[in-house]
């Protein structure tokens, strides 16, 4: 593919910020479309479940248009699959608290905690 020059500079132009909105406006619009098509449904087909026009299904799927998290979890809904998955923190979470007047017993293989003064405590739980 022949470069051009012009294009290159307008791109190195581009602030980051842009340009990471860009890339995810396409990995979104790519994600729709590789599930429409492993759904074996058509883009009108698509549409019609979705409420809209077959033209705007067109324009979500050139990647140019931004998402709304409304729209996106009605697409999530309609297609049966999530489209944008954010990290979530481990289901275990795990509290440290001060304990300095509780003392115990601690059996230990080696010993070394044996009649020692327990100073905090660590309580785990799951959401």
């Amino acid at each position: 593919m022949k470069k051009n020059p012009l294009f290159e500079q307008c791109v190195a132009n581009v602030a980051p910020e842009v340009m990471a909105e860009v890339n995810l406006n396409i990995d979104i619009a790519n994600r729709i479309y590789d599930l429409i098509k492993a759904k074996n449904m058509t883009q009108h087909e698509f549409a019609s479940r979705m409420g809209k026009r077959d033209s705007e299904i067109s324009r979500w799927l050139t990647g140019t248009h931004g998402f709304t998290t409304a729209t996106l979890a009605k697409i999530s809904a309609v297609l049966g699959e999530p489209i944008v998955e954010v990290r979530r923190e481990s289901k275990t979470k795990y509290i440290f608290m001060s304990m300095p007047s509780c003392n115990s017993l601690m059996e230990v293989s080696d010993n070394s905690y044996t009649n020692s003064k327990i100073n905090s405590c660590v309580i785990s739980y799951e959401n």
